[in-house]
């Protein structure tokens, strides 16, 4: 029997409308919901004030006022169980993942293919979640 396809809700961080313009196209298409952000900040509004589920982040590590990892980091203090995907032009070649305390976090380098944003998606989405309350905000 064929798996069930995977939707989930990704929000796009990144300061340049093209570059969640394209993202944003390429997820719809597959059935996932799309929140955006132009700025950290912004995203960490969203997160906290946001009453469905959010499955998934996808940050730009270069922005103004707040970078992508610093977002990360703050994340995975306040939302330990919400996965993180930074994404990068300027990752050195071979750079997966970055740890910031316990948590590991994939780096993407730009430009990528649409299959690996999704396959992303999904393994992310699929991933075991923590049984505890620790994604309180994000998952209420």
């Amino acid at each position: 029997m064929p798996s069930r396809p995977v939707r989930a809700t990704v929000l796009i961080v990144d300061d340049e409308e093209g570059v969640r313009a394209l993202l944003r196209r390429q997820l719809n298409t597959a059935g996932h919901t799309v929140l955006e952000a132009s700025s950290a900040p912004e995203a960490l509004g969203l997160i906290r004030q946001r009453a469905e589920r959010i499955d998934l982040v996808l940050s730009d590590v270069v922005m103004p006022a707040m970078n992508g990892t610093e977002l990360a980091a703050h994340l995975a203090t306040e939302f330990p169980d919400l996965p993180v995907v930074l994404m990068s032009a300027y990752a050195p070649a071979g750079l997966a993942r970055v740890g910031l305390g316990d948590a590991i976090v994939p780096v993407l380098r730009k430009p990528f293919d649409a299959t690996v944003l999704l396959d992303l998606v999904r393994t992310a989405v699929e991933r075991p979640r923590r049984a505890s309350g620790s994604q309180s905000a994000a998952s209420r």
